[in-house]
């Protein structure tokens, strides 16, 4: 795949760019960069796993196994952060992507972006409030009109704002305390209110928290996403194994040493000591951990979708990855009824999250494949498209 045919810029995102004649419309898979798809399955796999290992409940872990201890700890290694941040920079890039092609065919690329962050807000609102208390759809919508603000900044000036909106959170306590105000408290556990309250209760606690403390990262991450598509990063990525290289390299010794640093920090900063200073390295240094092994795995990635045999080895996490919208709406479909009809609310410890989700995959990964074999797009990405585009 050339770049002329990904439509990647060739000039400055500043400069006037030639006119391209034909309508805006969705890229074909043929278009597609395979990389990306590939990326995007194995974030929504990873997703899947912290969805049904950590928020579905789990007993007191004085119950759970030897074999759920290394779960959780490998889990918290390998996958904690890593998915969610793989997906946020994914969609940055993927939205500066499509302000880029927009701004070809002299398209209005606000009322573009904002046609398709407004269906995605609707659908992560009602997907919160009846399945998922912890979506991420109606925040990455948010988020998504926020990048707006900044869509005709340059690369250093996004750099700058990336790694400014990063330490928001760390001013965030001192600053409500400085005020006399408190976050939101947990809801507390009772048993005798019906699912849809007490997921109503779960949800408001989420948005009442998060948006302080852990969306400024995430945005960060959306930023640095439109960053890399405007430097070309991504591309150069899939397309130089010298360059894929030295990224695996680079990232693979951030996050050795971050990891290192974090569980020195940890050990040698004993509860109560140093507390406001220990939550900001701490923090801090789980962020780079996490954001570096995302990385790694994004290089990874990159080396093995060079060889033809082993792309089509992973036709099927293309699959999941093409669809990956309708896929993270499935997940808490399967999960939630489940849960309800055997009563698996607060039962799930990780081993048990494990299982459930291999048997969410059962299901997702033929149904991906089988539909893409008939269709162009998942049912979900082709309502979004024609909400985007404004026709079918």
């Amino acid at each position: 795949m050339t770049v002329e045919q990904l439509e990647l810029p060739q000039t400055e995102w500043y400069d006037a760019p030639a006119r391209v004649t034909t309508p805006l419309r969705p890229l074909s898979s043929q278009e597609r960069l395979p990389l990306v798809d590939v990326l995007r399955g194995f974030a929504i796999l990873g997703v899947l796993l912290a969805y049904t290992i950590w928020n579905l409940g789990a007993p007191p872990d004085s119950q759970w196994t030897a074999l759920d201890r290394a779960i959780d700890f490998l889990a918290s290694t390998f996958v904690d952060t890593k998915f969610l941040t793989t997906f946020a920079f994914l969609f940055g890039a993927g939205t500066a992507h499509q302000w880029w092609r927009a701004r070809l065919r002299g398209v209005n690329v606000a009322q573009f972006h904002v046609r398709r962050m407004l269906f995605l807000l609707v659908v992560g609102v009602v997907h919160g409030a009846l399945l998922r208390n912890g979506d991420i759809l109606a925040p990455y919508a948010l988020m998504g009109l926020g990048l707006l603000a900044i869509r005709n900044a340059t690369p250093r000036q996004l750099v700058f704002v990336a790694a400014l909106v990063a330490l928001l959170p760390f001013g965030v306590r001192p600053t409500m305390n400085a005020m006399g105000l408190s976050l939101m408290h947990r809801p507390a556990l009772n048993r005798s209110e019906s699912y849809l309250v007490a997921n109503l209760a779960w949800w408001r606690y989420w948005y009442a928290t998060n948006t302080l403390t852990e969306w400024p990262r995430i945005f960060a991450v959306m930023i640095a996403g439109v960053w890399a598509e405007r430097v070309g990063f991504i591309e150069r990525l899939a397309t130089s194994r010298r360059f894929a290289r030295r990224i695996l390299i680079g990232a693979a010794i951030v996050a050795v040493a971050s990891y290192g640093l974090l569980y020195a920090v940890a050990y040698l900063w004993k509860a109560g000591h140093a507390s406001e200073i220990r939550m900001l390295v701490l923090s801090q240094t789980f962020s780079v951990s996490a954001w570096s092994l995302a990385v790694v795995y994004a290089a990874a990635f990159a080396f093995v979708c060079r060889r033809p045999r082993w792309l089509a080895r992973l036709g099927w996490l293309r699959s999941l990855g093409r669809m990956a919208f309708t896929n993270y709406l499935l997940q808490a479909s399967l999960v939630v009824p489940a849960c309800l009809v055997f009563g698996w609310f607060d039962t799930i410890t990780p081993s048990r999250g494990v299982l459930l989700a291999l048997a969410v995959m059962s299901v997702q990964i033929p149904f991906s494949i089988w539909w893409l074999r008939r269709f162009e797009y998942g049912p979900v990405e082709l309502l979004w498209r024609n909400a985007t585009y404004g026709r079918r």
